[in-house]
């Protein structure tokens, strides 16, 4: 008989920079954006040691992003797999 170790599951974090580089071309964009509550999402991402793509409240900060405007592909940015160069 053999027992299986149990795995934790892979943790979904990403460096903050690797975030904001899952915006592609519309990087820039984003990070410039003065309305207010634009930079309300780059402030809150900013000031994180990273950024957990399985927070609840990341799709409301994405959503906040496209009303301003900018073209991104939220379920991308947020379903796309983490490489090892992402991780924080």
């Amino acid at each position: 008989m053999s027992f299986a170790i149990p795995t934790q599951p892979q943790r979904r974090h990403v460096s903050v920079g690797a975030f904001f580089d899952r915006f592609g071309g519309a990087k820039w964009a984003i990070l410039a954006d003065t309305t207010p509550e634009v930079q309300a999402v780059v402030r809150d991402a900013s000031v994180r040691r990273y950024i957990d793509l399985d927070n609840p409240d990341l799709p409301a900060g994405l959503a906040v992003i496209q009303a301003a405007g900018h073209d991104i592909d939220a379920e991308q940015i947020v379903d796309a797999p983490v490489t090892d160069g992402e991780r924080p």
